[in-house]
């Protein structure tokens, strides 16, 4: 057959053959040959504390090269729990953590992943079940009807440490008994030596005292039902018997001003040998490590034991540790996968050797621990039970850090006392259990006049701003139009609304959506119930916590002002004036505004400390000895503290934003005052204080808002862990927040905050208020 035109023959196959090539070039199935597959990325972030984080980076690695087609994305950080609940809040859930953080909310939820299925499978050496990898009892704090969500590696064990080489210079030996442990104390006390260190700053370390003392006094039984609140679980004569042994503790054998001391100021103290033992989790070594002096030798024994106690006096209280898997992330099946290759014989030897800390995996602690920690290795080994915190220990964790502090402060509450408190608030929490909508009554005026004042502020606001129209009206007998430029509407969209739209939707809109969640009960994971005012009227009818916090950040507005304000104020007169010095003194008295909040609290912290720091040496050094030792940081002096370091922190910035007041009056009137004999104070209440009255009311406003607004200083001096008596609004609504998951009631608590701010700065400014002087 003849074809008549072959060009447009070839071209049309040609086409068709371009066609088919494109066509396979852009098929999934040639991208996907085309182009390597994506790893599988698992995220886990961790709480980097005594723990460190390089082992974890190192079995990551391993784990990848074990499988390549996943990646790893470990990361670390002190302060991740924080990081995590906002993850989880936003619903963006990274496979395995162990931040901590109160699961209970998120497994009731059905937000993490249950393990069984995998715990009776094999293990990542195949020769068990992976549930049968893991010593005794290690597995039960995150059972939870009959499923278990958490898998330890580290095995935390709670004990109390003492330095062997005094030990064995003195012939002192381990006790078994309090009897003997009182004994211990006292002989320790003869040498001149502090028998316990003790981190005072976080109180609740006194929990394991505690905890270990009504073990054995009351029995196994009678924790458990302690453990799971129930009633009478405080309010009996074991649990008072406890209490007063470890106030005995406390009162005569803590080293002077440890309730002042930090976890690693205290743990410092006892690997310098100013004390010659320290309560604390198996994390020791591991947290001080770069701190511990040459040929210092490590050892452990048990908590004292009563002679007729009823549990078994090998028993070893233990807890923590836990890695959790969610079940709503991207992979958590792979996730399981890289828990088990970290739980194996392997990669736990490797962690227990280079951190030297014993782990929750049969047969590897004993072989891999460091000589300092074969008494605890030997512990654990011969331990026949262990007890330690259960599903309910978040819930009550603010109640035990308030009854450790009122059982050790310098004026304590009796036993009894302590006891009764608890016995309350476990009731409470057992109420709210069963009628979480009920509100119990026990503020009346309080709220009243909180209610009344923040009813009243817009009336007053309105009647003032209605008076001063009225009264200018008057005034004004004629009007005078100067010629004024005016935007047109796209000019006022150009350079306005940009603002404007940024303004409303990091600002107005968050607001806004306060003021309706505040409304509902909301815990950031299951659905919102509408709850009306129900968050008000607890904050303000039930709670004692928010009262406290209220009268503290009142104590910020009105004490520490009238420190700083004068203060300020006599320093831009010296400087104004022109003294000797003020030259050097306008730079120097700015370099605490250099420093950021986290360095200068860093630096107070310091100086604060109980042993051997520059305040309480230099009030010694002045002949004040009563303040040796002197526990600025704890929580019954931390109010007191905060003065120096706000004087220190704010006097620099107003003592210049009045300078710049002062500088501004004309010379002329103070030397027509001199002329007529006005004396320099005469001149200074008569013309310098008037004619700056606008900058005092700015100055005052400032102070109003920063001691309602007050949060990061008394954060961070808290360790992040405020008693009840140390909190602020700013600390509970975080705490209400990100601790809790009570979205509602922390939302609730911005609303009032943004309320006394508001009426407070306006009545402030209302009150200073007076007809501006022209000069």
């Amino acid at each position: 057959m003849k074809i008549e035109r072959p060009g447009i023959v070839l071209r049309a196959l040609a086409a068709a053959a371009t066609l088919l090539a494109l066509t396979w070039v852009f098929s999934p199935t040639s991208a996907q040959a085309a182009q390597p597959a994506r790893p599988v990325r698992i995220e886990v972030p961790l709480f980097e504390g005594g723990e460190g984080l390089d082992v974890f980076l190192e079995i990551a690695r391993a784990y990848e090269r074990q499988r390549p087609g996943v990646e790893v994305n470990l990361y670390g950080d002190p302060r991740m729990d924080t990081k995590v609940r906002v993850r989880i809040l936003e619903g963006t859930d990274p496979e395995l953590t162990n931040a901590a953080l109160d699961y209970w909310p998120l497994i009731r939820a059905g937000r993490i992943l249950p393990l069984d299925e995998f715990l009776d499978g094999p293990n990542w050496e195949g020769d068990a079940t992976w549930r049968d990898s893991f010593l005794p009892g290690s597995l039960d704090y995150y059972s939870y009807k009959g499923n278990t969500y958490g898998v330890p590696l580290m095995y935390h064990v709670s004990a109390i440490w003492y330095n062997k080489v005094m030990f064995e210079q003195h012939g002192w030996t381990p006790p078994a008994t309090w009897s003997d442990f009182f004994t211990l104390c006292e002989a320790i006390k003869a040498e001149g030596i502090a028998p316990l260190a003790f981190q005072g700053r976080y109180p609740d370390y006194a929990h394991m005292l505690i905890a270990a003392a009504y073990y054995h006094l009351a029995g196994p039984e009678a924790f458990e039902a302690q453990n799971e609140l129930e009633p009478g679980c405080f309010a009996n004569a074991e649990f008072e018997q406890a209490l007063t042994l470890v106030q005995k503790t406390g009162s005569e054998y803590f080293q002077p001003g440890a309730m002042g001391m930090s976890h690693t100021e205290a743990q410092l103290q006892f690997f310098l040998g100013h004390a010659a033992m320290v309560p604390c989790g198996s994390w020791l070594k591991s947290e001080m490590m770069g701190k511990i002096p040459e040929g210092f030798r490590l050892g452990t024994f048990n908590f004292p034991v009563a002679p007729a106690g009823k549990a078994d006096p090998t028993a070893l209280a233990v807890g923590g540790g836990y890695f959790l898997i969610m079940k709503d992330s991207a992979n958590p099946r792979q996730a399981v996968d890289f828990l088990r290759f970290m739980t194996s014989r392997e990669m736990a030897a490797t962690f227990c050797r280079r951190r030297d800390i014993p782990v929750a995996v049969r047969g590897v602690s004993g072989q891999n621990l460091s000589e300092d920690l074969h008494d605890l290795a030997g512990m654990i080994e011969t331990a026949r039970a262990t007890y330690g915190p259960s599903r309910h220990t978040k819930v009550m964790h603010q109640h035990w850090s308030d009854a450790c502090l009122n059982l050790l402060k310098r004026k304590p509450m009796t036993p009894e006392h302590v006891a009764a408190e608890l016995e309350r608030q476990a009731a409470g929490i057992r109420t709210r259990w069963e009628d979480p909508d009920k509100v119990t009554v026990r503020h009346v005026w309080k709220p009243i006049a909180l209610l009344t004042v923040l009813a009243s502020g817009p009336v007053v606001l309105i009647a003032s701003a209605v008076v001063r129209a009225r009264a200018k009206r008057r005034r004004t007998r004629r009007r005078f139009l100067a010629p004024s430029a005016r935007l047109n509407w796209r000019a006022v969209l150009t350079f306005i609304g940009p603002a404007a739209v940024l303004y409303t939707v990091f600002v107005v809109v968050p607001c806004l959506k306060s003021f309706a969640w505040s409304v509902y009960r909301w815990d950031g994971l299951t659905e919102m119930t509408y709850k009306g005012l129900l968050h008000f009227k607890r904050l303000l009818f039930e709670s004692d916590g928010f009262w406290i916090a209220l009268g503290n950040n009142l104590f910020l507005m009105f004490v520490i002002p009238l420190c700083v304000l004068p203060l300020s104020l006599f320093l831009a007169a010296c400087i104004s004036r022109g003294l000797r010095g003020a030259r050097v003194f306008r730079i120097v008295i700015l370099f605490p505004n250099i420093l950021g909040v986290v360095a200068a609290t860093l630096l107070w912290m310091h100086m604060f400390n109980p042993q051997g720091g520059v305040v309480n040496r230099a009030l010694v050094g002045i002949g004040l000895t009563g303040f040796k030792n002197f526990a600025w940081l704890s929580p019954e002096h931390l109010y007191t503290a905060l003065i120096p370091i706000s004087v220190w922190g704010a006097c620099g910035f107003f003592t210049i934003l009045f300078l710049a007041a002062m500088e501004r009056i004309p010379r002329s009137l103070y030397e027509a005052a001199a002329i007529d004999g006005a004396s320099t104070w005469a001149q200074f209440w008569t013309i310098t204080l008037p004619l700056m009255r606008d900058v005092l009311a700015i100055a005052t406003v400032f102070m109003v808002i920063g001691g309602m607004k007050a949060f990061e200083v008394i954060w961070l001096l808290t360790n992040q862990s405020p008693a009840t008596r140390t909190h602020v609004i700013g600390t509970r609504m975080v705490q209400s927040m990100f601790t809790e998951f009570k979205v509602g009631e922390a939302t609730a608590i911005a609303v009032l905050l943004f309320l006394m701010v508001f009426y407070g700065t306006a009545a402030t400014l209302r009150l200073i208020r007076r007809e501006k002087v022209e000069f």
